[in-house]
This record gives C-alpha cells, structure tokens and sequence, in this order.
C-alpha cells in the first residue's frame, strides 16, 4: 500500500535526533561567547573608567602641590631680594607686600588662561619682624670676617637672638689657617639666663685646599672634610647643615643652644683668619654690625618669617592652604 503521510510528516520522521541536539549545543555556545565577550567589554569600560578618574584627580592635586611648591620658592627669592636692596622709607615689609601682590596679579593672569582660579595673599598681621646682617664681596674682593671697623678679630655678630635662619657663608682657602689654634670659628653661645651652652663650628684648610668643619656642642666633637667647590672655594650653609652643598650630619646650627626661646650670642672668633662673605637673618639683635649699607658687614631690617595663604581651584579640585615663609630655617 501506498505512503500517503504528508510530506513533512514524512520527513520529521527521518530527521536525526543527534543533528537536533548539535544544533542546541551549538546556539548555546554562540550564545555564551556572546555573552563572555559583553561582559569582559563592561568590566574594561569601568576599569578604564575608573583610572581615568582616578588620574585625573591625582593629576588636579599633583598641579596643587606643585602651585604651592612654586610660590613658596618664588616669595622666598623675592624675600631675600628685598633684604639684598635698599628699602624705601616704608620699610623692607612693606616693599616684600607689594612685590608680592605684584607677583600674585602675575601668577593668577598666567594661570587663568590655563582654567585655574589662583590668588596668593600675604597675611598682613603675621609678619614677623627681624634683621638680616650680610657682608658682601667688595669690589677688591673678599674681606676678611673682622668686625666693621676691621679692628676687632673677636666680635658679637649679633647678640640676644633666639632664632636664626639662612645662614650661610663663603670662604677662600687660601686665607684659612691650616691649623685648629687660632682658626676662624663661628660660636652660638647661650646666655647664662638660657641654655648656657655653647656650640661652635671651626674652619680649617688642608693641604690640597679642602675644608675641616670642626663642629664642637654639647655632645662631643665631630670633624670632617669636604673638597672645595668649582670656583675654589668652600660654602658652609650652616642652618641648611651642608658643606658644599653636601649633607654634614653633625652640622646642626646651634644645638642645644636655639631652643626657639632662650637668647643667645653670634660670634665669630679669629676673623682675620678667613676672608669670604656672609648673610643671615635673626629674629632680634643686641650690637653688632651697623646699619649702614656703605659698610662691610652691614645689618637692615628684614621679615624673619610671614604666612602666606594660597588657593588654586580647577573645576575638578580646589586646594587652600597656609604656608610659613621663613626660608632656611634650620629643620624647614
């Protein structure tokens, strides 16, 4: 007898099973590799997003940091100018304010045309009064490290001091003594109603023209050498504790001795032998150098120390803060 199914039935009836369930296998696989690959796409966009937001905002406050760093630098050199040049009859703070305002008007037009908000503003009532004593190179040049008048080998840079800052001096060794008898020495030398401590650092040339930094405190005596610079001759930065730029442990300015309040003497021993040149700033001053420019050394008045308020605002960031200028302060 004839088939006479229709022929669809016909042909489902013939169908492999296996080629079915090869195809279900198959569309599930398709499926999940589609899957797999939208998930790993998702992750990488928050992944990426997530850095990206991340380094922008690390970018926003490295800019910040980076903004204070350079104004703190920047006022400090304008600050030492200041004290350098003569002063108007305002007085040395006073010229320091306005080239400060000039300089903030300069730094706010340049940052501006990057999208930063940035001021910088000298708060008035915390300036701090002070004298900067310096003695330059004349136009014969060094001099040696006597008193003013050239008579005195011993004498009281600057008396009744309680804090000091840039301290840092010059010398050719040719001029030094060999020997640690009557070597130039700086002395910090605590009052009797202080610390009553005294501290001193001795300059002593070698043989080959490299320095000897004796420093004698309260602990002991440490010495050590250190090559002189390109020119010849040797920098001691005695707040900064650095001989020729480098570190010298045992150089720490008056220690034991500065405590911040109690007063003490400058004192340079044995100036005739040494000829260089010198700047510091103190906080007060009893004798000394006089306050006449013409003369070598010489004393002005100066700002020992100020605070500076600074703010720098990008749409992602805005960073305020307070910072103290007193450039060279021993451990600033």
């Amino acid at each position: 007898m004839a088939d006479v199914s229709p022929p669809r039935l016909r042909g489902r009836e013939t169908a492999d099973p296996d080629e079915d369930r090869a195809q279900i296998i198959l569309i599930t696989g398709l499926t999940l590799a589609v899957l797999f690959v939208a998930v790993v796409l998702l992750l990488n966009t928050v992944i990426y997003t997530e850095n990206l937001a991340t380094r922008g905002a690390d970018a926003g406050g490295a800019e910040a940091i980076e903004f204070r760093d350079g104004v703190t630098e920047d006022l400090a050199g304008i600050l030492h100018r200041e004290h350098r040049n003569r002063s108007s009859a305002a007085g040395v703070a006073s010229d320091f304010n306005e080239s400060a305002e000039t300089y903030a008007e300069t730094v706010a037009d340049l940052r501006a045309r990057d999208g930063v908000i940035a001021d910088v503003r000298v708060i008035g009532s915390t300036v701090e009064d002070g004298y900067f004593i310096a003695q330059n190179e004349t136009e014969s040049g060094f001099r040696n490290m006597t008193a003013p008048d050239s008579a005195d080998a011993d004498w009281t840079v600057a008396g009744n001091a309680t804090r000091t800052r840039n301290f840092r001096l010059t010398v050719d060794p040719d001029n030094l003594s060999d020997s640690a008898s009557g070597a130039f020495t700086v002395v910090a030398d605590g009052t009797t109603a202080g610390t009553n401590e005294t501290w001193s650092a001795t300059l002593t040339r070698e043989t080959d023209g490299d320095l000897t930094v004796t420093v004698d405190n309260a602990t002991g005596t440490t010495a050590e050498t250190f090559a002189s610079r390109s020119d010849g001759n040797h920098t001691v930065d005695f707040t900064a504790g650095t001989v020729n730029g480098e570190p010298f442990d045992a150089l720490s300015w008056a220690e034991k001795v500065q405590t911040g309040s109690d007063e003490y003497d400058i004192r340079y021993e044995n100036g005739d032998a040494a000829e260089g040149t010198y700047h510091l700033v103190v906080d007060d001053r009893d004798g000394g150098a006089d306050a006449d420019r013409s003369s070598r050394p010489y004393v002005a008045e100066a700002v020992y120390g100020v605070e500076v308020e600074i703010s720098h605002r990008t749409p992602e960031l805005t960073y305020r803060d307070v910072i103290r200028l007193a450039p060279g302060e021993r451990d600033a």
